[in-house]
């Protein structure tokens, strides 16, 4: 979702947005992309959405931004 990285967060968070009512978006079939109107990446709930999603960020995200070691979780 283009929307996503304009926000500067995940798929994931953009559609917990979506989902929560904060991001405006509509979809014309289930499973296809998701149409986010341009204006509502400006609007104040939508801002306010976001920095909740990035407040939420670990302390060292920034460090795991730009590392090269795959992490995978322990079986």
């Amino acid at each position: 979702m283009k929307a996503a990285e304009k926000l500067g967060i995940c798929i994931g968070s953009a559609k917990s947005l979506v989902q929560k009512g904060i991001l405006p978006a509509t979809q014309i079939l289930p499973g296809s992309p998701w149409m986010v109107p341009i204006e509502a990446l400006t609007s104040e709930a939508v801002l306010i959405g976001v920095q909740g999603v990035v407040g939420r960020r670990p302390k060292i995200y920034e460090d795991y931004q730009h590392d090269k070691v795959v992490r995978l979780p322990g079986l």
